[in-house]
């Protein structure tokens, strides 16, 4: 008994600590007036803290096991993964702002990946066999796991190619794509192991891998969009002597 009840406190601390930060890097955001570079992560952001109040709510009254918090959950899941798409599109232009074809290239990528996910969480809603509870979950969960995958690749890429890109590792928008692409990867490791491991005890350490690592990702943004800016280095000045020396210098080399 013991042992769950501190598992049950880990879990809601791991659950209600990220959002508390999201709220601080909210009104970090807006000070900043970062919203008008990042106006589709500052979206992401709020409904974040808009579905931890609305869910935990429902779990206050109802608990997890409630049939309006799962409805809840996979409805706000659906429009979290939907702005995720969009904030990889906002990274995605500013990387490629220099480039007008690898812009719009992008943009149509993300654009008919997101339709083809779509797609096929709907058909597998109306097909999947069960009551129509079950088909609407699996149509979620499907599509969940592929955007996930897809997400991770393509912020994987981004990470791997920053350098090439131009995108320096001190700029907010690398931390955000670092987050992102860690909240990725674990959903994707989390999804197979769910798969592979139905056991209670595997369900709650995975629920406390993914939960934990929301709460490094939120603290990586924190850490980016937070820290101040570089402010840059004076210009060198050189001496006059010093330049004169090279200029007789120079003029000695061109006579000889």
């Amino acid at each position: 008994m013991l042992g769950t009840n501190w598992h049950k406190a880990l879990l809601l601390f791991l659950w209600i600590s990220p959002h508390v930060l999201l709220v601080v890097l909210a009104a970090v955001i807006w000070k900043r007036r970062l919203y008008s570079e990042f106006p589709c992560f500052f979206a992401y952001v709020l409904f974040r803290i808009a579905v931890f109040i609305l869910l935990f709510t429902l779990y206050w009254f109802q608990g997890i096991g409630g049939p309006l918090y799962a409805y809840a959950f996979s409805a706000t899941l659906m429009l979290i993964i939907a702005l995720g798409f969009g904030v990889i599109d906002e990274v995605s232009q500013e990387l490629f702002r220099e480039s007008l074809f690898l812009k719009a290239s992008a943009r149509r990528f993300l654009q008919c990946v997101a339709g083809l996910l779509f797609a096929v969480g709907v058909l597998l809603a109306v097909y999947a066999p069960g009551n129509n509870s079950v088909k609407w979950h699996a149509g979620v969960s499907v599509v969940n796991r592929g955007a996930a995958m897809i997400q991770c690749g393509l912020l994987l890429s981004l990470l791997l190619f920053s350098r090439f890109l131009g995108l320096s590792w001190r700029r907010p928008a690398f931390g955000i794509t670092l987050g992102l692409g860690i909240l990725a990867s674990v959903d994707v490791a989390a999804s197979a192991l769910r798969a592979e491991f139905t056991s209670n005890a595997a369900r709650e350490l995975l629920n406390l891998l993914t939960t934990g690592t929301y709460l490094v990702c939120v603290s990586i943004w924190m850490r980016y969009l937070g820290a101040p800016e570089a402010v840059p280095a004076p210009p060198t000045v050189v001496p006059h002597d010093e330049v004169e020396i090279w200029n007789r210098e120079l003029q000695h080399l061109l006579k000889h």
